[in-house]
């Protein structure tokens, strides 16, 4: 007989053996030993891996491919980065009803603003709130090595603030880690809050915001109060309209207030995801008022109605809604925009409202504090964001 025949029958041979042997076996999770494995048994294996596979989930990751989280307009390419950021991973979530865990992946992010900040913090709130089977991880930001001259000793790392902010926290996970053990003391100023109509709560914060830099004077603290308890009313009243909520299917109904301080300027960010102004000027109380601010702006502009057209109204609109009545007793809460406008001018700081695919800026520290810059994007946010900015005297950093 041929030597290969030979072979041939011993393999078919050791092949039953082994075959007979697994299935004599109670556990059937015998150890072979040897390195060859009968079919079954390969078969056997392969189903289990894919079994595991299935149990084990599907992550759906986004990657952030900007270096700065922002979604203020001076820097465009990162602001469109962030906005389309949020937007996909929002679509995501929809079309899947959030049976999916995702992953962000924020590797590549050297620096974080309060306008970034909060409106990452709101997403990732509504997310949980609106799909609470999706489990959120993020990847942590990259550690900024310190090199000659970038001043790194003194810059907030991203995962600093999200540290302190106890982001990862929220998401279950442990803390990022960072280059420097000790972050940089401004630091420790930056609060965030979210509330649906509780602006007594962020009065609050406020209080303590100013423990922390105590040399904000009586006048000042009073004046800051009024510019923020303006806008963070405006927010919960209009941002969330309820037919609008309904027709659109949507849940989520809170407001995000973020304080920071940012090289001697206390900078505080009010930002929603809600209908946005320019429907509430179109669907709202100040209606009336509106159409006749547009016939005015048609007048100067030969286009027709831009989204940033919406925010130069709401800044001139002043006390055309009647004050729910907790409001009644104070003077200087709820009168509208042109308060908002005023009350930043007397603070000589800087205001910066964006809706849509709009902004407009005031900046009231120069020459020409009623000069108003208005800006339209091709990519729309979400909601309605109104930063300040406001320069603190006598402020040791």
């Amino acid at each position: 007989m041929e030597k290969s025949k030979i072979k041939s029958i011993a393999r078919k041979r050791w092949s039953r053996r082994i075959y007979s042997r697994y299935m004599n076996s109670d556990s059937k999770k015998i150890k072979l030993g040897s390195r060859k494995k009968s079919c079954f048994t390969s078969k056997a294996n392969s189903s289990r891996a894919e079994h595991a596979n299935k149990c084990k989930g599907k992550v759906e990751k986004f990657k952030f491919f900007a270096t700065t989280l922002t979604v203020a307009p001076l820097k465009y390419k990162d602001r469109k980065c962030a906005l389309e950021f949020f937007s996909k991973i929002n679509a995501f979530l929809k079309s899947s009803e959030g049976n999916c865990d995702i992953l962000l992946n924020l590797e590549g992010v050297e620096k974080v603003d309060p306008s970034g900040c909060a409106f990452l913090f709101s997403y990732i709130e509504m997310f949980q709130e609106v799909y609470p089977g999706c489990n959120i991880k993020i990847k942590y930001p990259r550690k900024i090595k310190p090199t000659p001259g970038n001043g790194c000793h003194h810059t907030a790392q991203p995962n600093h603030v999200f540290n302190h902010l106890k982001l990862y926290e929220r998401l279950g996970t442990r803390k990022a880690p960072v280059f420097h053990t000790v972050a940089p003391p401004n630091l420790k100023v930056w609060e965030t809050i979210s509330f649906v109509n509780d602006s007594e709560l962020v009065g609050k914060i406020l209080e303590n915001v100013c423990e922390k830099v105590p040399d904000i004077s009586p006048a000042q603290r009073s004046q800051i109060w009024k510019v923020l308890i303006e806008a963070v009313n405006n927010c919960p009243e209009h941002a969330y309209d309820k037919a609008f909520m309904r027709d659109k299917g949507l849940k989520y109904n809170k407001t995000r207030c973020l304080f920071a301080i940012i090289e001697g300027h206390l900078a505080i960010a009010v930002a929603d995801l809600g209908v946005g102004i320019p429907y509430t000027l179109e669907h709202g109380k100040a209606k009336e008022v509106w159409n006749i601010i547009r016939k005015l702006l048609k007048a100067s502009t030969a286009s027709g109605t831009k989204d940033s057209h919406y925010l130069q109204g709401m800044i001139n609109i002043k006390d055309v809604r009647k004050r729910l009545s907790r409001y009644t007793k104070y003077d200087n809460r709820g009168h509208g925009g042109a308060d908002l406008r005023k009350a930043i001018k007397e603070l000589k700081g800087k205001i910066l409202i964006m809706s849509g695919k709009g902004s407009l800026m005031l900046d009231a520290s120069t020459p020409e504090p009623n000069k108003l810059t208005l800006r339209d994007f091709n990519t729309g946010l979400d909601g309605t964001l109104i930063y300040m900015s406001i320069p603190l005297t006598d402020i040791n950093e």
